[in-house]
């Protein structure tokens, strides 16, 4: 996770760079490895936001599945035993 979001922090403070600074005039693959770029940080974006996505998801689902708590008239209450067997 640490990985995942220092690669986010790297590809972000590239894509602030402004353009003129991405493409060379001198390079002609600048522009190739510029669309590159934003398309690895589009593609980071997508994978962050489908974790997220899957991790809300699954919390939802699992408190969905948790019975409340039966606390009408015939509702069982602790025994008030030790919880030690034998004594």
């Amino acid at each position: 996770m640490r990985l995942l979001i220092i690669t986010s922090l790297c590809l972000a403070a590239i894509a602030a760079t402004p353009a003129s600074a991405q493409v060379q005039q001198t390079n002609p693959n600048a522009a190739n490895r510029s669309m590159e770029t934003g398309g690895q940080l589009r593609a980071l974006r997508q994978e962050q936001t489908t974790q997220s996505n899957t991790l809300r998801m699954d919390i939802q689902r699992n408190q969905a599945a948790t019975p409340a708590p039966n606390t009408g008239p015939n509702a069982i209450g602790p025994t008030g035993g030790t919880g030690v067997i034998g004594r």
